[in-house]
């Protein structure tokens, strides 16, 4: 009985050592951070404020023309390449960049019929890489985050409406909350 106890808590022990910190993560379904607008060419739109979204909404046209003055763009990925997870296929790619680098890409997920089945999916892909990490569960919504110190990592789903996979440098985004304290 001790010797099975102690062969399973190798095993465990041995499954978390060969799980990669998120902050030695370098790309997430090959989307790296820290890497410029000028990389994506054609295949970034960058948000102006000037959509008819923001036009009808004059307080949220503010706070992006704001970001935007303070050297935080946020953009819509336009192209193909970054958006199969498997069988699964994101409907919008949303990337932030900070002075022209990428700090936070954000994949949304909006096949109803596949909800579970995708947070399951990306849960599994990324708890195989990084370790387990703790499941929160609300009515209408769970998720489960991996925090380093540098690099974080979200898979969100909404149970009514979609899934949403989020990379981020999170000192990049610690210094862009910075910037926008200031700037009020």
């Amino acid at each position: 009985m001790k010797k099975q106890l102690i062969i399973v808590l190798v095993s465990i022990a041995s499954l978390n050592t060969f799980a990669q910190s998120i902050d030695k993560a370098t790309e997430i379904n090959g989307l790296s951070l820290g890497i410029s607008m000028g990389e994506f060419g054609d295949d970034l739109f960058l948000i102006t404020g000037d959509e008819p979204a923001y036009q009808e909404a004059p307080s949220l046209q503010f706070t992006l023309k704001r970001k935007i003055r303070l050297g935080i763009r946020d953009a819509s990925y336009q192209g193909d390449e970054y958006r199969n997870f498997g069988n699964f296929n994101a409907s919008n790619i949303t990337l932030q960049f900070y002075e022209d680098k990428l700090f936070k890409i954000q994949w949304t997920f909006r096949n109803r019929q596949a909800l579970m089945d995708t947070y399951n999916y990306l849960l599994d892909t990324y708890a195989d890489k990084f370790g387990s990490s703790k499941e929160e569960v609300f009515d209408d919504f769970r998720q489960v985050e991996w925090q380093g110190k540098s690099k974080y990592l979200q898979v969100f789903m909404d149970t009514e409406s979609d899934v949403t996979l989020v990379f981020e440098d999170a000192k990049a985004a610690k210094r862009v909350q910075k910037v926008l304290a200031k700037s009020k």
